[in-house]
């Protein structure tokens, strides 16, 4: 590890950095809290937008579908999670214990469909059928298709292939075909669209079901094709071993823990089924087997503190600032650019805030059950000026997943030149079949060419002090291209018309002061950053030492024979 720089802190330029972003961010603050007060004039055109709220006597802002959904239905699912892990305590405490003592004592042991579970499988099911209804036979349909490609021609060489064109296939059918209904296939079976459960578009959600059936049918190809290459006794001795997470996703399982049991309880895992985070089939049969040793009662209950301040906060959000309404409405003709820059960042944030949110509530809850998930938006969205480091954290596990089972299929950082371009393009099909994600995609895959040269170029000049100044006009423009490309793949319909007065002439001296004002903010990041390197330098240097401790040898003390003297112990 490279030896960090010293802290700038407390020095006279940060000092100055520090005041700069307190009045800023304050007048960001009061000006979006005065651009949405009702006293305005445009506030008649998406006052309708609005809802009842119960914060300083204002209306709320939930004219996003997706939140006012989870928002809406956050009690009923907050019970049902609750009852699911609460039951499951209870169930492994009482019937594993007795009936597979065995499983607790030795679970290398045991192979095939888990005691663990047993209670997931059966919930599992019936969380599907409450969601989905007489649809759960749609899904039932498709895993078991899956799962016979996978087991049928798991192995061999273009398996891989087929995996990946059945579930796109699958992914296109069910847009296509809005999540297939009984009275197309025969009007006699009519009568059974009116029982499609409490989620009558199942097919919304399935896009994260799909990646886990690739997981599994991945996952058992190459544990398949390691049967080939090693011997069996060598791959499953490594399974009584977990090690770290790492070691968790790429350590086969058993062989006869690849069974459709295991597959559909993993599929169907009721705290991760409607929204991840993503975990693959490997490690969440491992984790089943091995729980892992880095949950703890205090962490969860803390992660779960977190989540409620998250919650607090957006709901101060919407009841303060009507980003989402605005946007919608999409008519910027009386408002200033500075009040269009601002409410196109608040509606990226409101974004982040949302997934955030949603993520945190379901790894809460695989928490409490005893799985460990990987964490989706590692940093906050304002604390970020790569691209690639901003990838990576937006949605972690699914960037892990993409890793796993694509960039590496394809060639890795041999074929990073093109198979960028395929991953954003599944990317932006995966999320959604419409054209402005195919353009978001495009756009952020042809990002990263320049951040790379830039980042290969001017890394020659990295112990300059100047060097922070050259990185912070280059993240300063990898900041607006990426707002910019986001806003053109998640924002509204109106987005055009923002952008077109952001870059009239009106904006160009705004964006030229904002440009400036950036490069502080990346500077104060930059720091941060290196803060943060300080402290694990320090944690990986006490380690180090440790180490090095325990590894002195002991110098033996000679054989004492009867008339050898007796020393003292200064002389020894």
């Amino acid at each position: 590890m490279r030896a960090p720089t010293p802290s700038l802190m407390g020095t006279l330029e940060f000092k100055f950095y520090y005041v700069l972003c307190a009045v800023i961010i304050c007048n960001m603050m009061y000006t979006m809290y005065r651009a949405s007060s009702p006293e305005r004039p445009e506030y008649e055109g998406y006052k309708d937008e609005l809802s009842e709220g119960w914060m300083f006597g204002r209306k709320i802002d939930l004219s996003d579908g997706q939140w006012d959904t989870f928002r809406s239905h956050l009690p009923a699912f907050a019970a049902a999670m609750l009852a699911y892990v609460a039951l499951n305590w209870a169930f492994r405490l009482v019937v594993v214990r007795r009936v597979a003592g065995e499983f607790l004592r030795a679970p290398a042991m045991v192979r095939g469909f888990l005691p663990t579970l047993w209670f997931p499988f059966i919930f599992a099911t019936c969380f599907a059928v409450g969601l989905s209804g007489v649809s759960t036979v749609f899904i039932l349909l498709i895993a078991g298709g899956n799962y016979f490609l996978a087991k049928q021609f798991g192995g061999r060489r273009w398996a891989p292939a087929l995996f990946w064109v059945y579930n796109m296939a699958v992914l296109f059918a069910n847009e296509y075909y809005r999540g297939y209904e009984f009275g197309r296939m025969a009007e006699s079976l009519a009568w059974l669209d009116g029982w499609r459960g409490v989620l009558r578009r199942w097919d919304v959600t399935f896009n994260i079901t799909m990646l886990r059936m690739v997981s599994f049918a991945m996952d058992y190809h190459w544990r398949v094709r390691q049967e080939d290459e090693t011997s069996v006794k060598q791959i499953d001795g490594l399974v009584a071993e977990p090690g770290t997470e790492k070691e968790r996703v790429e350590r086969s399982c058993f062989a006869e823990d690849y069974c459709f049991a295991n597959y559909w309880a993993y599929l169907l895992y009721p705290p991760l089924y409607l929204t991840g985070p993503i975990i693959t089939f490997n490690s969440f049969v491992s984790q089943m087997r091995y729980p892992s040793a880095a949950i703890s009662v205090k962490h969860t209950v803390v992660y779960g503190l977190r989540l409620v301040a998250s919650g607090l906060l957006m709901e101060l959000i919407l009841h303060t600032v009507y980003c989402v309404a605005i946007s919608k409405w999409g008519h910027w003709e009386t408002f200033s650019v500075y009040e269009i820059s601002l409410f196109g960042y608040m509606r990226l944030s409101f974004i982040w805030l949302k997934l955030l949110i949603i993520w945190r509530f379901a790894r809460f809850w695989a928490m409490a059950d005893g799985l460990e998930t990987v964490e989706n938006m590692r940093r906050c969205m304002s604390n970020n000026y790569s691209l690639q480091q901003f990838w990576r954290d937006w949605h972690c596990s699914y960037n892990k997943w993409l890793v796993r089972y694509l960039y590496i299929p394809l060639g890795g950082r041999r074929t990073s030149g093109w198979n960028t371009f395929v991953i954003f393009t599944f990317v932006a099909l995966w999320h959604d079949l419409t054209m402005r994600l195919l353009q978001w995609a495009w756009i952020i895959a042809l990002l990263f060419l320049p951040e790379g040269l830039a980042t290969w170029y001017f890394s020659r000049w990295a112990r300059r002090p100047y060097f922070r100044l050259l990185c912070s006009l280059g993240g300063t423009l990898n900041i607006m291209a990426m707002m910019i490309a986001n806003l053109v793949g998640f924002g509204d319909e109106g987005v055009d018309k923002m952008l077109a007065k952001l870059f009239s002439r009106q904006g160009a001296a705004f964006l030229a002061l904002v440009y400036v004002i950036l490069n502080v903010h990346l500077q104060v990041m930059f720091e941060w950053r290196e803060h943060e390197y300080r402290k694990e330098y320090a944690a990986h240097e006490a380690l180090t030492q440790q180490w090095e401790m325990a590894a002195v040898p002991r110098v033996p003390s000679p054989a004492k024979s009867p008339d050898s003297p007796t020393l003292t112990k200064r002389q020894r």
